[in-house]
């Protein structure tokens, strides 16, 4: 899963928690459930342009602390080890995350289910709450 939709997914999570350590951690739980989805991963500098892009649209909304931005943070810390893993050239097999360890996602070749889950997203975030 591109790591910016991870830290939207946790962003939106992160919104209807009640603490900022929840959020963090619905985020971590929903990378691994993202990640089991079919998706397509880009290369580490448009993984990493697309993140501080997302990371920042959520800062500005919600403010670098809110329960938005640690549900991000907490959906986006995962993918820490691939970028490890990616540097050092390290296999999968030794990989600590099972999503991360071939418990993954089918490959697909588009985006549409990704673009989709990112857009459910940002409408959580943007589109006014009923009280």
């Amino acid at each position: 899963m591109i790591v910016a939709v991870h830290a939207l997914t946790g962003a939106a999570l992160g919104g209807v928690c009640g603490s900022r350590t929840q959020a963090l951690l619905a985020g971590g739980a929903s990378h691994l459930a993202a990640d089991a989805l079919p998706h397509r991963d880009l290369e580490v500098p448009e993984e990493a342009l697309l993140l501080g892009v997302a990371l920042g649209v959520i800062a500005l909304k919600c403010g670098w602390d809110s329960r938005e931005f640690a549900g991000a943070v907490g959906a986006a810390l995962p993918d820490v080890e691939n970028l490890v893993a990616r540097v050092l050239d390290v296999p999968e097999s030794q990989m600590v995350l099972p999503t991360h360890r071939g418990h993954h996602g089918r490959e697909t070749k588009g985006f549409g289910g990704q673009i989709l889950l990112s857009l459910g997203c940002l409408a959580s975030l943007f589109l006014p709450r009923s009280r």
